[in-house]
């Protein structure tokens, strides 16, 4: 319980990334590690495996052939080919079981035994994103959650309270790229902490990483339950709803066969014995669940992987979202001698990263305190201003070309 309870601490939901990242590193890794847990307590509290054995079997015949059952692979095949609503026709539509070894085996099911670490695998692989993401921040030496939480309401109830951490994060924010600009190596990624795209940079790849998780996941489970195509769960609760269980699909089988050899002086018995699954009976509910739910993760995070690429990588959308803000604050930020001014508290300022934690911080806390976070910074940038650039369209990414807007009523 005590791993279980750390588990759980680890994987709490923080204020470094975005809903659908939650979702994954959070709730899936939670979702998978208690299903984890149950099962793997079902197989050594519970049974989950029984057999049915003919009389002349002794108590200690049944226990070896028990134990082996489970920990080796057993096989489906179906009692009848059609379903059978009159005892009469039972005999006419029976399958026999084949008696060539080979083909019992290409019908072995191999999964029952691990499922708990299948689940187990499956919350370290959906955890590995954020921690990842976690240590390529903090290695660059941006505090990316500690300033997400210095930015919760809770924290800023008191006005006093409230300007003196905006201050310290604006100060941050800007004081970082000069120290990296000036004392870094310039190897590749130290220049795009210089530059201001670090962050940025990172966490998109991060977003794809978490796609890449959940699409992954699909082939992974096709592979390890033996099912033929990726869109199994989707065939599996049709099947269900039709009506159509295991007897006839094969579906996660409860009732399936397990050979063993016996060796007595120099003869070799071989042994059939018919067995239920019981643990499979959780493996369907569980496994059609997770597939479903790794849709819906695909489906989130490819949405959030899309959004953050577009208000990234657009040339215009830093200075809408920044004159979101400050237009609450000064409606004459958007006259036309001011554009400079917000052109380069956008470009030169906050920079990519400091947009990309400016939204973070909407995310996660919310619209009045991304409003208070960029008065702070737009009052500290005013009161060092230059004089106004030459206006042109920002590029908020450093190395990317983009067309000036020919529409400046857009502006």
């Amino acid at each position: 319980m005590n791993i279980i309870q750390g588990l759980l601490q680890a994987v709490s939901p923080q204020s470094d990334g975005d809903f659908s990242d939650r979702l994954s590193y959070c709730v899936t890794t939670v979702g998978l590690v208690v299903a984890s847990a149950f099962v793997s307590s079902w197989s050594f509290v519970g049974q989950p495996i029984q057999c049915w054995f003919p009389a002349y079997y002794r108590s200690w015949w049944m226990e070896y052939a028990l134990d082996y059952c489970y920990v080796q692979n057993t096989y489906f095949v179906p009692f009848a080919d059609v379903p059978i609503h009159d005892a009469f026709d039972f005999t006419a539509h029976v399958v026999e079981i084949p008696k060539n070894i080979s083909e019992r085996e290409s019908k072995e099911i191999g999964y029952y035994q691990w499922v708990p670490f299948i689940l187990a695998f499956q919350a370290i692989l959906f955890y590995i994103p954020i921690a990842l993401w976690r240590a390529l921040y903090e290695g660059a030496g941006y505090k990316v959650r500690t300033i997400c939480d210095t930015c919760s309401m809770s924290g800023n109830m008191n006005e006093e309270t409230r300007k003196s951490n905006m201050k310290k994060i604006c100060a941050f924010l800007v004081q970082e790229h000069t120290i990296y600009s000036q004392n870094s190596r310039k190897s590749h990624w130290k220049n795009r902490v210089s530059s201001g795209t670090y962050l940025v940079l990172t966490y998109l790849v991060i977003k794809f990483i978490y796609v890449a998780n959940a699409v992954f996941q699909f082939a992974l489970l096709k592979g390890l339950l033996g099912v033929k195509t990726l869109f199994w769960g989707f065939v599996v609760a049709t099947d269900l709803l039709n009506g159509r269980e295991w007897p006839q699909t094969g579906n996660f089988p409860r009732v399936t066969y397990c050979d063993y050899e016996v060796r007595v002086e120099h003869n070799l018995h071989r042994h059939t014995v018919q067995c239920v699954l019981l643990i499979n009976l959780f493996n369907e509910v569980i496994f059609v669940g997770v597939w479903f739910w790794l849709l819906f993760i695909v489906v989130v995070s490819t949405i959030s992987f899309l959004k953050w690429l577009a208000v990234s990588f657009g040339s215009s959308n830093g200075r809408r979202f920044v004159e979101k803000y400050l237009t609450k604050i000064d409606k004459d930020v958007r006259r036309s001698d001011m554009r400079g001014h917000v052109q380069q508290f956008v470009t030169e300022y906050l920079r990519a990263d400091g947009l990309f934690i400016a939204r973070l911080v909407e995310s996660n806390h919310g619209d009045m305190v991304t409003c208070a976070l960029l008065k702070t910074c737009w009052e500290e940038f005013i009161s060092k201003r230059r004089q106004p650039p030459q206006y042109a369209e920002p590029l908020l990414m450093k190395g990317i070309k983009g067309n000036n807007d020919d529409d400046e009523s857009s502006l």
